[in-house]
């Protein structure tokens, strides 16, 4: 499936070396830092993958850095600016979000969840015109949710309403995107579906998009960049045939398994060894 996206006119401000950059930042909930002390730098126009086990920090860092969750300590610079310094609505003209479990309005239909990812970029008082119309029917059409436009949000499977969700991050039209398991509630073709997407719109419009994912192999595939981490730290990052090795997996996953390369793409593919799967272990 071949996606047309609409080239962006990029600020000057979008030369910035890196796009996103965490600096020494600690954040958590409550009382209790789930990851202290981390830096990280986003390079632009490539897709990153933060990966790790389940409360690793993966989510806390993405919500630190996209300023839905407050810091303890640190800083977060968007295109060279401090983040927590920047107007909300100068901060969501440069950066799309697209949370875990987001929550529409109830009744909502498709086509006014999407509109509102427009609602950055409108002037007071100006009405809704055709070229906003053009992104918001590119948005649906690129998510295939098009024929979904006058359908009640909350009345849509679990994939459709992810997919809807993925239509307003992009009709937002920010030269960032950060994703929180954008593939959440998908079948594995819309998988790929919403993961070639992503590579389209990176490829095509230079996006910087980072997201968050459980599956090691599709972030090999996809992702130029992919930050591993593991009990609030980072534990390696750099491209995936550096970083997802056999050792890494074991590492920070606690998983053996067996890595080779993809045969297309040579990227590495991991195939897991459980204990009746390793020839090593004793069966019972």
């Amino acid at each position: 499936m071949t996606h047309t996206v609409t080239p962006q006119t990029e600020s000057p401000e979008a030369t910035a070396p890196h796009q996103l950059e965490a600096r020494g930042i600690s954040a958590g909930y409550g009382k209790t830092p789930v990851i202290e002390d981390l830096s990280l730098r986003i390079e632009k126009g490539r897709i990153t993958a933060l990966v790790g086990p389940n409360a690793c920090g993966k989510s806390t860092l993405l919500k630190s850095i996209a300023r839905l969750l407050p810091l303890a300590a640190g800083s977060v610079l968007l295109e060279g600016a401090d983040i927590h310094r920047l107007p909300t609505r100068e901060v969501a003209r440069r950066l799309g979000v697209l949370p875990q479990s987001p929550v529409a309005p109830e009744s909502i239909t498709v086509g006014d969840l999407v509109w509102r990812g427009r609602h950055p970029h409108r002037q007071f008082g100006r009405r809704r015109d055709e070229h906003e119309d053009v992104i918001i029917a590119e948005a649906l059409k690129a998510t295939g949710t098009a024929e979904l436009v006058d359908r009640p949000v909350d009345q849509l499977s679990g994939g459709q309403r992810q997919r809807v969700w993925i239509a307003l991050a992009l009709a937002q039209d920010t030269p960032t995107l950060l994703l929180d398991e954008p593939t959440t509630y998908l079948d594995v073709a819309h998988q790929i579906e919403v993961m070639d997407l992503l590579a389209d719109l990176n490829e095509q419009t230079g996006k910087t998009i980072v997201l968050v994912s459980h599956d090691l192999n599709q972030a090999a595939l996809y992702a130029s960049t992919i930050v591993a981490l593991r009990d609030g730290r980072i534990i390696r990052q750099g491209p995936p045939e550096e970083v997802l090795d056999e050792r890494t997996v074991a590492d920070v996953f606690g998983l053996k398994c067996v890595v080779v390369p993809h045969p297309y793409t040579a990227r590495p593919q991991i195939f897991p060894l459980g204990r009746r799967h390793h020839p090593q272990e004793n069966r019972p």
